[in-house]
């Protein structure tokens, strides 16, 4: 089954925002150093280096997050807390929250905003006390912060609905992954999930010796069913198939729809003998109960080709082989199981 990943997304995410915020603090830092603002100058070429860092992942995606996020917060502390350049130092904060859903996603996003928040509040409180840099006019802190509150919670909502669609888009993939392994009729696995697994158990007998067993089963004299008691009869009749086989397998093996009125029932990790026994159990189980639908009753009966799977072999010859043992039982008067 499909299992969505979002590592490679995030990555691109990370990479995306930490060359931004390299190319921006660098430049910035060169601007300062040009102006003599020598603190903020050695304060911006800290931050791009940190950006640096991060772009080349090399302590791992999430760390790299991490410091682009605090690397970010930092800076911006710093610039609420000096005023920046001629004071527009505060309005760089309106980035964060755009910055921080992306890399956080909603719920860790809007924790980390909220600290970042009342960080900010400290760092203009800070900036007043100690006289540190003296904004004019004195609600532009108050507004700053307003403004931002408004923005982060724009941001968030889209967040909201962002996640919101992209869990409908996901499920619904799963969904129709699940539903193409899936036959509609009798809800067991299809061929092409079936094929999936034989290739798996194929390279475990290959590589560490696990042996498995292949039942290749059709429904004896199905045809005859059919022209008696008519097509939706012999739907019901294979829906019973597929709940006898579910019942009479062990919880490992996998029973499938091969084709028609065709299954075939892989059991991993186990010898012939016992796939016999499964094969015996399978009979046993279609003689004692009969299918039956509104006057119409039958007793079905299949025809069992089985085989231990080759390592030397390819799927399509383990298959072959059973198929051939198949027609073997059926030339030998159906109703049991040939193996080879």
């Amino acid at each position: 089954m499909y299992e969505y990943s979002d590592n490679l997304e995030r990555k691109l995410v990370v990479r995306f925002f930490s060359s931004i915020g390299l190319i921006a603090t660098f430049s910035m830092a060169c601007i300062a150093l040009i102006n003599s603002s020598y603190l903020l100058a050695l304060t911006l070429l800290t931050s791009s280096f940190v950006y640096l860092w991060a772009f080349s992942l090399v302590m791992g995606l999430e760390r790299s997050a991490t410091a682009i996020l605090y690397n970010l917060y930092a800076l911006m502390f710093y610039l609420v807390l000096t005023g920046g350049a001629q004071g527009t130092g505060p309005i760089w904060i309106f980035i964060v929250s755009p910055v921080t859903y992306s890399i956080r996603g909603l719920k860790r996003g809007t924790f980390d905003i909220i600290l970042f928040l009342l960080a900010i509040v400290l760092g203009f409180y800070s900036a007043d006390t100690f006289n540190i840099y003296d904004y004019n006019p004195d609600q532009f802190p108050i507004r700053i912060l307003l403004a931002f509150i408004i923005v982060a919670s724009l941001s968030g909502y889209y967040e909201y609905s962002r996640e919101k669609y992209s869990s409908k888009i996901i499920a619904l993939s799963q969904k129709n992954e699940f539903l193409a392994t899936i036959d509609p009729l009798t809800n067991l696995p299809n061929r092409r999930y079936t094929m999936s697994k034989l290739v798996a158990f194929k390279n475990e007998l290959k590589n560490n010796n696990i042996p498995f067993v292949i039942l290749l089963a059709d429904v004896d004299n199905f045809k005859k069913v059919n022209d008696k008691f008519g097509h939706d009869f012999g739907d019901e009749a294979l829906i019973y198939l597929a709940k006898t086989f579910e019942k009479n397998i062990p919880q490992s093996a996998i029973a499938s729809r091969w084709g028609g009125e065709e299954f075939l029932i892989v059991i991993p990790d186990t010898t012939l003998e016992y796939g016999l026994k499964v094969a015996e159990k399978i009979h046993s189980s279609l003689r004692t109960t009969a299918i039956s639908q509104f006057q119409n009753s039958v007793y079905l009966s299949i025809s069992i080709g089985a085989i231990l799977a080759n390592a030397e072999c390819s799927i399509d010859l383990d298959i072959k082989h059973a198929d051939e043992l198949l027609y073997k039982a059926k030339e030998q008067g159906k109703n049991r199981t040939c193996s080879g």
